[in-house]
């Protein structure tokens, strides 16, 4: 497992809101998984751009959104009812 570390960040306050009501409304687990999956999806979507992904890498990102489409990939929250850590 990564070591986590804690960082600070200035937001506008109506990106704060907005990703609160995500939160709120069960899409993510809290305010840190919706900051990591949305820094994860910029990281990708920047590789793609500059062609370092391998046709691999693609697939399984297909795979993923699949899955995760599907209802097949448990949420932070999800996995924290089970006992379970990300």
């Amino acid at each position: 497992m990564m070591e986590s570390v804690r960082v600070n960040v200035l937001l506008p306050e109506k990106l704060l809101r907005e990703s609160k009501s995500l939160v709120e409304k069960g899409y993510f687990s809290n305010f840190s998984e919706i900051v990591r999956e949305s820094l994860r999806r910029e990281i990708i979507n920047y590789k793609i751009g500059l062609g370092e992904l391998t046709e691999k890498d693609l697939e399984l990102l297909e795979w993923v959104r699949h899955e995760k489409a599907a209802g097949n990939i448990l949420s932070e929250k999800d996995m924290a009812k089970h006992g379970l850590k990300v």
